[in-house]
């Protein structure tokens, strides 16, 4: 444990005036949760030996965020630092929780969305456009749909500054515009305003939707899976929603399909033995019991690497493929690189097919470490994450074979309809080989500036 300078304790003792009692139990208590913070970090850390060295006792005395965030790597993930650990804090202020920016299935309108540029090139202006809507949310009762251009809050534009406004829980009024052809090109009209209820606690079932297409004689599997989550509650002890991914998979295996399409595009990870699931699913029968995942942790880990196999627990239920279909986007992260990374081995990377836009490239692992006392949780990443190959090296996201950017169309379908960007491409491609709405040009490609899907690491219970 690092030792406080004698001129910090002189500082200190002037705000503890005293009559000779020995008052540094006080001095440590005023620093206690930033010292456990840099205990956890130099032990658990994945780029331990790249934290700085603490030369200045003041720095303890930094808010715990900040101090927590000048620990963090400057030099992990090819350079670039790292961007993924993060701390959460439960603050009381007047006896009750604030609440965090960033809503949850504790508190939710129940839609996901992206921030982008104007796609007509008309304005300057910024939009929310809505990536899928949860069935019963406020969302949807409001009328909100998959594919709605939101251009203003509370009758005030949306920019990269206001838009949490759309994550932070109160009731809110939306205005909603459509793209519509002009003498000049594309253009916008305004559609109508929209008032959604205030957020509510509601169960976000990660399995979205489900269907197996009978097309050109062939059955073909579909499943938009949207978060690596346990259960209810997402804790690590969970397995519901294990259960259910195998009761669905059983319900497709009856079914005989002849091609798998795994929609991927709008989830950012989760837990590890969701993935771990998953993969079991997947992979071809021959693979269970075998490496899926392997994770390396720092030089203080023992054992140093641990290995997660296909389990054999979802063998029953296991579609014995040797190819499947993944549809990618820039949400694509974590978990589900490592249910891609994990299958490569088995299935070959030409059998991999990833169709969409590339991932977000995290392979790293993280887990929980929480201080009750002071109402801190940190996310560590602690370990590298890669296939029974020893193949890991995806940091810069894994590139689709077949390019389709569902961001550079002015209409949407809702998922799951045939119509569908990027399922109708996939769609034709197992069953003729070709696929025939490939973009010719992009008529309204946009620029992603922020979205309500932030990637997740993966998590170990």
């Amino acid at each position: 444990m690092k030792h406080i300078s004698y001129i910090a304790f002189l500082a200190l003792m002037l705000l503890f005036p005293s009559c000779g009692e020995d008052r540094t139990g006080e001095f440590y208590a005023l620093i206690e949760d930033r010292m456990w913070i840099e205990d956890i970090m130099r032990e658990n850390y994945l780029w331990a030996e790249d934290m700085p060295v603490i030369e200045k006792e003041d720095d303890y005395f930094q808010e715990p965020a900040t101090f927590f965030k000048n620990l963090l790597s400057k030099n992990a993930l090819n350079g670039k630092g790292d961007k993924y650990s993060y701390m959460e804090e439960k603050k009381v202020e007047a006896e009750e929780e604030t609440r965090s920016l960033m809503l949850d299935r504790t508190s939710t309108y129940g839609m996901e969305f992206i921030l982008t540029n104007d796609p007509t090139g008309t304005t300057a202006h910024t939009f929310a456009r809505v990536l899928y809507v949860l069935p019963d949310s406020p969302a949807e009762k409001a009328g909100i749909q998959r594919g709605d251009w939101i251009s203003a809050i509370n009758k005030d534009r949306i920019t990269t500054d206001n838009y949490k406004l759309l994550i932070q829980g109160g009731n809110i009024s939306l205005a909603r515009n459509e793209v519509i052809s002009t003498e000049n090109g594309l253009g916008w009209k305004a559609k109508d305003t929209l008032n959604m209820g205030a957020s509510i606690a509601m169960e976000i079932n990660p399995f979205f939707m489900s269907n197996v297409y009978e097309v050109e004689g062939q059955k073909i599997a579909y499943l938009v899976y949207n978060e690596f989550s346990t259960g209810p509650n997402n804790e690590g002890t969970e397995s519901v929603y294990n259960e259910q991914m195998k009761q669905l998979f059983a319900q497709f295996k009856s079914q005989s399909p002849d091609a798998m399409i795994l929609d991927l595009r709008y989830n950012n990870g989760g837990f590890l033995q969701c993935a771990q699931a998953l993969g079991s699913l997947l992979a071809p029968a021959s693979a269970i019991g075998k490496d899926f995942v392997n994770l390396t942790f720092n030089d203080k880990a023992d054992p140093q690497v641990v290995r997660y196999p296909f389990d054999q627990q979802y063998a029953d239920a296991n579609l014995d493929l040797n190819k499947v279909y993944i549809l990618t986007g820039s949400q694509t992260a974590s978990a589900s690189e490592a249910v891609i990374n994990g299958l490569i081995p088995y299935m070959g990377a030409e059998n991999v097919v990833l169709i969409g836009t590339k991932t977000e490239g995290k392979n790293v692992a993280m887990s929980s470490f929480k201080n009750e006392a002071h109402g801190l949780t940190l996310w560590p990443v602690i370990a590298f994450v890669s296939n029974a190959n020893n193949e890991g090296a995806y940091s810069e996201g894994f590139k689709p074979r077949y390019e389709l950017n569902e961001n550079s169309l002015i209409n949407w379908y809702p998922l799951g309809n045939p119509e569908e960007y990027l399922l109708k491409n996939t769609l034709s491609l197992i069953t003729t080989g070709t696929m025939p709405d490939l973009p010719t040009s992009n008529e309204g490609e946009t620029q992603t500036l922020r979205s309500s899907i932030a990637p997740k690491g993966i998590r170990i219970k």
